[in-house]
């Protein structure tokens, strides 16, 4: 799974909470579909007046456990199949532009992901300690491979007291989002890291 490719179209169905659709398991978000994918597109066929376009992306998981989807039948988007895959909730700040990069924001989904032993993991940890672990990176501001981010500290706009951290794990480890709420962030290259609640790289 570890450097899978798929990618995400959002959909809001409210002022603060927002759809995830999802290509993973039905394709590999086809470049020829993607890369003419418009929002206004997305606008016009679902009705929505609020999306965004996410991805492409490539997952930094090994596996996942005990997941589900918030809806499993198939969906089609600008004719590529997708899936609901969770539900993002954005608070007033963030949706008027006040904040973006470094924000937290939860999300509603069912998710075990699985990061295996010897394999390299990226962490940032807050001012408070907390960790954020990545769960994928993105290429859609900057080109990115997964042996370039080896080097990703030296690039990132951290905020005033935040660490990115790199290593080799000794262990498989897991991270799970409790209560089926997943709290998760982006920095300022768009990859995307879960709150932990430990430490994987002690």
């Amino acid at each position: 799974m570890r450097g899978g490719r798929y990618c995400e179209v959002i959909i809001g169905t409210s002022l603060t909470k927002y759809a995830v659709y999802n290509t993973w398991g039905l394709n590999n978000c086809p470049e020829d579909k993607w890369s003419h994918l418009t929002s206004a597109e997305v606008k016009k066929e679902t009705q929505a007046s609020r999306i965004h376009l996410n991805g492409p992306r490539y997952w930094i998981i090994d596996g996942f456990k005990n997941t589900s989807l918030i809806n499993p039948s198939t969906r089609m988007i600008g004719g590529i199949a997708m899936r609901e895959a969770g539900i993002i909730h954005l608070d007033l700040m963030t949706l008027l532009g006040a904040k973006k990069y470094y924000q937290t924001h939860e999300v509603d989904r069912k998710t075990t992901w699985i990061y295996q032993a010897n394999k390299p993991v990226y962490e940032l940890i807050d001012p408070k300690g907390r960790v954020y672990v990545m769960q994928s990176y993105s290429i859609e501001l900057k080109p990115q491979t997964m042996q370039s981010l080896k080097n990703l500290g030296d690039k990132l706009q951290l905020p005033q007291g935040w660490k990115f951290k790199t290593g080799t794990l000794k262990k498989t480890q897991t991270l799970i989002a409790a209560d089926a709420k997943a709290i998760v962030i982006q920095d300022d290259y768009l990859n995307t890291y879960q709150q932990a609640t430990h430490d994987f790289l002690p």
